[in-house]
């Protein structure tokens, strides 16, 4: 791999993009974060990779999860329980108020996805106690069969968490009676498909989508990578891997989990389909290694 001849303008733009970002608070950090992070790399190559895949980050941060949910709720839950439920939905305002009340509670239940290791939704789940009354809208409490389930998410990633879930849950058979909305925050195309090719009549409803082409390597390895027209998809893949065995060995879902190698972070974490340069806590390597993000629990 070579260092691209334009790697100094490139790396003013990002680090002047991020610091912007920071500044304006449209990223919940501090730009001396990013920085300290950058300093990990005593490579001008390492650096420039740390750099691409910070060009390419994908953050959603506590506010813009809760106005990304609402706009979930009010939008396309509101309208598939008025078209497929015998819920009193009624209008935006009638809805919202019902939904901060608990009016519903005997025949709506929500919950998030929860496993013996941690909930993936739990934490998306708190954020919209001042909108939901999730209390009274938990499973746990409900005094009757609900009529309709809405599960919470952060994100479906390959699927393979919440199909685990939905073992324990025993979706199948809840599938028989009631309806059930699995809404996550972000869905991954791949996870979505994966779900839907099991549980057919689950309907799936994410607040965002993304894709395959959000990755950092999407593409086939011959391709050039993203603006580079000096190095292909497969010498930077190279590159990052030799990047593993230099600071973080024993590392697993180096590339994320099955390689999905999506640079996203939420305020709370990252998924494991983040590449995990962006969350190593130490390396033998690098004793002084600054974190950027944690891994999202």
């Amino acid at each position: 791999m070579q260092l691209p001849n334009n790697s100094d303008i490139f790396k003013n733009i990002v680090t002047e993009k991020i610091r912007t970002y920071c500044d304006t608070k449209i990223w919940p950090y501090e730009y001396d974060q990013f920085a300290a992070w950058l300093h990990n790399f005593d490579c001008k190559i390492e650096e420039y990779i740390a750099l691409q895949l910070l060009d390419n980050l994908i953050v959603r941060s506590k506010d813009m999860a809760k106005s990304s949910y609402s706009r979930l709720l009010d939008g396309q839950i509101r309208q598939h329980l008025i078209q497929f439920s015998n819920l009193e939905i009624g209008t935006i305002h009638e809805w919202k108020n019902k939904l901060s009340h608990g009016t519903l509670a005997n025949r709506l239940s929500i919950t998030p996805v929860q496993l013996e290791e941690g909930g993936s939704g739990n934490t998306l789940y708190r954020m919209l106690s001042p909108e939901i009354d999730t209390k009274r809208y938990s499973l746990s409490k409900s005094q009757s069969k609900p009529e309709v389930i809405i599960i919470i998410d952060d994100i479906i990633g390959s699927g393979k968490q919440f199909l685990e879930f939905a073992r324990k849950f025993n979706l199948a058979e809840r599938l028989q009676s009631t309806q059930v909305l699995y809404c996550p925050l972000i869905g991954f195309e791949v996870g979505i498909t994966n779900i839907q090719e099991i549980y057919p009549n689950l309907h799936i409803i994410p607040a965002e989508h993304i894709y395959k082409s959000d990755s950092l390597f999407y593409g086939d390895e011959k391709d050039f990578f993203k603006n580079d027209r000096q190095n292909t998809i497969g010498d930077v893949k190279a590159h990052l891997k030799s990047m593993q065995e230099k600071y973080a060995p024993n590392m697993s879902d180096w590339f994320g989990f099955e390689d999905a190698a999506l640079p996203l972070t939420f305020e709370w974490g990252c998924p494991n389909q983040s590449p995990a340069l962006l969350y190593i806590k130490t390396s033998k390597v690098q004793k002084n290694w600054q974190q950027l993000f944690s891994r999202r629990s």
